[in-house]
């Protein structure tokens, strides 16, 4: 498991459980991980136990983790689902249209690349990982937020699976935009039958490493989601789209 960083936030226990929710998100952290124990994060993140301690209750009494018994009992992840409100980020202002489609075509520029490079660096454990994510969309898709938390996992696995932390980042900061209207994705049964074969036709692509096609089924996977912004705003983009954007769209 990778060490975590370094708090630097004036909300020290809230980027504690941030950052722990974050690997959750990303599949790092999976239902029977053991967290390192409280010194052991209280220096990683470079601030006090009880900073550490505090978040871990809120996580408890959440139900993600659960507090091993014992004098070293390290916490134990028991759920990788994240309620809603948990973490308590600010209200953000209700994004314009216009803003919507200039993060939309972000993503479909960037997201593209970043498939591409998981297809040469991903293993096993990342194929596994977003199949996995497919079975829970698959699953809970009588249930909105985890359903939108499964189809997220997907993502954020190709994501680190590319290998390139900066694009992660990047991506990630993408996805923090996007949070506003991310409920649009999954609205009705056929949405979630549409998002599984997506899933699933670019998971596949993805093991077959062909660049070409790897492209045309992200273009395809993240337009689905456009025209159903575009159908519940009723408007589209303003701005032409570069060719680039719309090859092997069809």
């Amino acid at each position: 498991m990778r060490d975590f960083r370094p708090v630097r936030s004036r909300s020290a226990g809230g980027d504690v459980m941030h950052q722990i929710i974050d690997r959750i998100k990303s599949g790092e952290l999976r239902e029977g991980d053991v967290l390192p124990g409280e010194r052991v994060l209280a220096a990683q993140m470079d601030v006090s136990r009880p900073t550490v301690s505090s978040a871990i209750s809120k996580l408890v009494e959440a139900g993600i983790l659960r507090s091993r018994p014992g004098r070293h009992g390290n916490p134990e992840v028991i759920s990788i689902w994240i309620p809603e409100g948990l973490e308590n980020l600010p209200e953000a202002n209700p994004l314009q249209a216009d803003e919507i489609f200039r993060i939309l075509e972000a993503r479909k520029t960037l997201e593209p690349r970043v498939a591409q490079l998981a297809a040469v660096r991903a293993t096993d454990e990342h194929y596994q990982l977003m199949q996995h994510s497919i079975d829970l969309l698959r699953a809970h898709k009588d249930n909105l937020s985890r359903a939108a938390q499964a189809e997220l996992l997907f993502h954020r696995t190709i994501w680190r699976a590319a290998g390139n932390p900066s694009l992660e980042a990047m991506m990630k900061g993408l996805e923090k935009e996007l949070a506003p209207v991310h409920d649009m994705m999954l609205r009705t049964p056929e949405d979630y039958e549409c998002g599984v074969e997506l899933h699933e036709a670019t998971l596949a692509a993805l093991k077959r490493g062909d660049p070409v096609e790897i492209e045309q089924e992200m273009y395809r996977h993240l337009g689905h989601f456009e025209s159903i912004v575009a159908d519940v705003l009723q408007r589209t983009p303003h701005r032409q789209l570069p060719a680039f954007l719309t090859a092997g769209v069809h």
